[in-house]
């Protein structure tokens, strides 16, 4: 499910000026000959892929290292891309679901099965608020446009679709082979595609010889490292309700991932009332009661999934979802302004004062 360009994106690395609630406790101070150790400065690069920016800080200690990481990450996302879009023509996904359409199996490298593979072990886990085999339910609601625009389904279409709704549980994966018993299956991974990007340029960076970093993929954000000095990535969570303002703060620690899902990222507007991309596949309509959902998991994947079930989920339900899939810190911020929390995520939550204009 993409994001807008023209919106804010939920997460933000904030400024080192901006003044926190706590005083973080000091790091640990390790002796270091200044002599050898390389002197480590930070690159920043925003790339524009999955129709949504992308934004890399890292230290390196030289700006070919540097220019060398970014140019990488840059060819792997669009190769990431191409392979992962779920209705462009040409690329993997397209021709698996074009496979399930003709009730056909087809072979697909180690890594994509077992990414298929986690993804029916997340929904599962969600009680299917996690899904995505809905990729025909997404289109139908016409968020496989950029510009989505209405109008909504009718109530005929909709009713058809619940008769015959496709699962995850319809997805098969035996080895290298997937295939669907159900044909509406249409996988579509735009709720936890982002968590795999993630972790793949984190694997990367790793591999480059470089230690701290952050990467932000449309607000989906981990951690490599901490900042040389030894101190937490300022992270602020976006007020739904004025996203070009953040909330409040949290500071990510190395190898932490932080997803916000909210309803207020894209939608279109029909007859007064406002439709999210967020669906529920057990209504088959949009998410209706909560505006947002912020996870830290040190799992990427898991985060970027979880946000979308538990948003789905509901303000009934969100805490038992939450529970099912191993989640400990969760921040939920109501339609009617109310912030709920786990006691995990009270201990790290930071708010911060409202900008005044």
């Amino acid at each position: 499910m993409r994001k807008s360009l023209a919106l804010s994106l939920p997460l933000t690395v904030l400024l080192a000026g901006c003044q926190p609630s706590e005083t973080p406790a000091p790091a640990p101070q390790q002796t270091v000959d200044i002599r050898t150790a390389p002197v480590l400065k930070p690159y920043k690069q925003t790339f524009h892929v999955f129709g949504t920016l992308v934004h890399v800080t890292l230290y390196a200690d030289s700006p070919r290292q540097a220019q060398e990481a970014f140019g990488h990450i840059a060819r792997e996302l669009q190769a990431f891309h191409r392979r992962w879009h779920a209705w462009e023509p040409g690329g993997l996904l397209y021709r698996v679901n074009t496979a399930f359409l003709l009730g056909h199996r087809i072979n697909v490298p180690a890594d994509m099965a077992a990414f298929i593979q986690k993804s029916k072990d997340l929904y599962r886990l969600s009680d299917g608020y996690f899904d995505p085999s809905i990729g025909a339910l997404i289109n139908l609601w016409g968020f496989h446009s950029d510009t989505p625009a209405g109008p909504p389904p009718t109530e005929k279409q909709l009713q058809t679709w619940m008769q015959h709704r496709p699962t995850m549980d319809d997805v098969v994966v035996i080895d290298n082979t997937v295939s669907a018993r159900n044909n509406l299956a249409e996988l579509d991974f735009g709720a936890n595609a982002k968590g795999l990007a993630l972790d793949q340029v984190l694997d990367y960076l790793k591999q480059a010889g470089i230690d701290h970093a952050i990467v932000n993929i449309g607000g989906d954000m981990k951690a490599l490292g901490l900042k040389p000095g030894g101190q937490p990535w300022r992270i602020g969570v976006a007020d739904p309700h004025d996203p070009q303002h953040s909330l409040a703060r949290i500071d990510l620690q190395a190898g932490e991932a932080i997803v916000t899902s909210g309803t207020y990222e894209r939608f279109f507007d029909w007859n007064g009332h406002r439709y999210s991309h967020i669906i529920n596949p057990h209504t088959a309509r949009p998410a209706e009661g909560i505006l947002s959902v912020t996870v830290i998991h040190r799992d990427a994947i898991t985060a970027d999934a979880a946000a979308t079930a538990l948003l789905a989920a509901g303000p009934e339900k969100w805490r038992d979802v939450a529970q099912k899939m191993g989640l400990s810190q969760v921040a939920v911020i109501l339609e009617d302004g109310r912030l709920e929390m786990t006691e995990a995520m009270k201990k790290r939550w930071q708010p911060l004062e409202k900008q005044q204009p």
